[in-house]
């Protein structure tokens, strides 16, 4: 297996654990699947490399499955509390390098913390919060957000204000509180120069906070109007 490839176990393949399946496919990465029912089970046997009917709670069935060679295991059970915890605590103790645990509640989130879930998610709080987010402030989805702050990286086009005159002499960083790392000119990237003047088809990779963003990005929309 190449450096670059994974291999995953999905345990429940309701909506969410299907979706992390079709994705990690393609993507190129292994992927192992399972669940107690029989339907899922067939639905994903031929998009995915091992699919299997078994008991989720069951610490030889997973192991039979390959559980104890995967790099990541995600649990994404959420019908069953018990199975959900059982199952990350086995995941846990066989040794799977990186364990991930769908919760539905804080509680359930701190319970799956205290059997030694390496990472919790909340799919349908994050969802939430993403989509309203994006009705918000509608730049969002074509941004990144930059994990464990409050950063976010994307491309926007020169204001009026900026083209033909520099960096340096505008004071760039200071007068709009973000940082350009990369400047894109037919098509190409190249680090930005500090004395080039911005010419009004560059496209500006720029890095900051949401509110400077969000500030910035409006003022640009407004003008482009």
């Amino acid at each position: 297996m190449s450096k670059d490839k994974k291999s995953f176990l999905i345990v429940g393949l309701g909506r969410f654990g299907i979706s992390l399946c079709e994705k990690l496919v393609e993507l190129g990465q292994s992927v192992i699947g399972v669940d107690q029912l029989a339907g899922p089970v067939a639905e994903m046997s031929e998009k995915i490399d091992v699919a299997a009917q078994l008991d989720v709670s069951d610490e030889s069935a997973l192991i039979k499955v390959g559980a104890k060679e995967v790099d990541i295991a995600i649990v994404t059970i959420g019908a069953s509390l018990e199975n959900s915890i059982l199952c990350t605590s086995i995941l846990v103790d066989l040794g799977v390098p990186l364990v991930v645990a769908r919760a539905n509640s804080a509680l359930h989130a701190k319970i799956l913390a205290r059997v030694g879930a390496n990472r919790i998610v909340f799919p349908e709080w994050d969802m939430g919060h993403k989509v309203a987010e994006n009705f918000v402030y509608p730049w969002y989805s074509k941004f990144t957000k930059i994990d464990g702050g409050d950063f976010y990286f994307g491309k926007i086009t020169p204001l009026p204000e900026m083209v033909g005159k520099t960096m340096a002499e505008m004071k760039f960083s200071q007068r709009y509180k973000v940082i350009v790392i990369l400047l894109e000119h037919d098509g190409k990237q190249e680090a930005p120069s500090p004395m080039r003047p911005f010419l009004e088809t560059d496209g500006l990779w720029v890095l900051g906070r949401r509110s400077d963003m969000d500030e910035l990005v409006t003022k640009s929309d407004l003008e482009s109007k």
